[in-house]
């Protein structure tokens, strides 16, 4: 609902400063959420059950919205508070997941695939509801989104971790290695860069014309490519290296912020910018879970996806929209070159991995 939801804000009267505000207090709280539950996680070997509990918490303040939607703090309140349950246990998903595969974690992509076929469905079909219906109504399809997304957690069956003497393992010893703090900071500096379009793509189509349909239908584009580009994911793996596609990745990254800084007019070319999306968040986001699984596994296992989700994705989105909404006033392009730049530090970055090191290498060696 990202898309919708920035300009659900605007409509009730929040200005792109308070709307970079609210959406990078929502992201930094789910940074610290992720981290919790990914601690708790580890610690009890039981990533389901708190998957279901932060769902039920969430869904249970998320509530609160429709009493506090016109007060500014009352939805910051609201949002940070769900997103530390709602989106905090995102990164447990994971972890099941991938616990669910075993052996074939290559075919990851092929499972997150799934959760972009709901995404790009709930995107256009919310953004052509949204031509009938008023956007007041936002919260409650959002809502029940929510509700579905417990039931969804309910009837799975998997995720248990037999809990050990070692789960008390520090992951500080981990985090001190070069090789990690490298990797961790490239993913950091990819997802910054997306902040300026994830919290304000939507607005900046709004006000060149185009209808919340329209909106809809380019927001689509990019999941359909992404789509496509999760499927062949699993092929890619069996004949080039993690460490070379994220860097084909991050080169197509700046490409795509360098177009979006030139502010295009055209469908078509908003489009090719949307295709990129394939590039800059499929491959970039499938070789990350599996670089952080080999990275930190057993004991560490939940609190690396955590560290991915929490530390590198939420936390650098949240600093990139905040920077966005403090930008927008000087224009898209200065943002958008922003943009660019943390892409190009993060493809700098990217050059100096060590594959011997990390050990990232599929199918294929470097």
């Amino acid at each position: 609902m990202l898309p919708y939801w920035v300009l659900w804000m605007r409509d009730k009267g929040y200005n792109a400063l308070e709307i970079g505000g609210v959406t990078s207090a929502q992201i930094l709280m789910t940074v610290a959420g992720t981290y919790f539950f990914g601690f708790l996680s580890d610690k009890t070997g039981k990533p389901l059950q708190l998957v279901r509990g932060g769902i039920i918490i969430a869904l249970t303040l998320f509530t609160a919205i429709f009493w506090v939607s016109d007060n500014y703090l009352g939805v910051i309140m609201v949002l940070a508070g769900s997103s530390f349950f709602w989106q905090g246990i995102n990164a447990q998903f994971e972890v099941i997941t991938l616990r669910h595969l075993g052996r074939f974690q290559d075919n990851y992509s092929l499972v997150r695939l799934v959760g972009s076929v709901g995404f790009v469905l709930s995107v256009w079909a919310t953004g052509h509801l949204l031509e009938i219906i008023d956007i007041d109504y936002l919260p409650i399809m959002l809502l029940a989104l929510m509700i579905m997304l417990l039931v969804s957690a309910w009837v799975n069956y998997g995720g248990h971790i037999e809990t050990d003497q070692t789960r008390t393992q520090s992951i500080m010893g981990q985090l001190a290695t070069p090789e990690v703090l490298l990797t961790v900071a490239i993913f950091f500096l990819s997802n910054l860069s997306h902040g300026g379009y994830y919290g304000f793509f939507s607005l900046f189509l709004e006000d060149r014309g185009y209808s919340q349909g329209q909106i809809g239908n380019l927001w689509s584009v990019a999941v359909v490519f992404e789509l496509a580009m999760f499927a062949v994911m699993p092929w890619i793996l069996r004949h080039v290296s993690y460490i070379r596609i994220l860097i084909v990745s991050l080169v197509l990254t700046v490409v795509r912020w360098t177009v979006m800084a030139t502010e295009p007019q055209t469908w078509w070319a908003l489009a090719f910018i949307q295709l990129l999306h394939g590039f800059s968040f499929s491959w970039v986001h499938s070789v990350g879970i599996l670089i952080f699984k080999q990275l930190f596994c057993g004991a560490l296992e939940g609190r690396g996806q955590a560290l991915l989700a929490g530390g590198c994705a939420a936390a650098g989105q949240a600093i990139g929209i905040a920077c966005a909404g403090y930008l927008w006033a000087w224009g898209a392009s200065l943002t958008f070159a922003i943009s660019a730049g943390a892409a190009a530090l993060a493809l700098f970055l990217a050059l100096f991995l060590n594959a011997s090191k990390l050990r990232v290498t599929s199918g294929k060696s470097e």
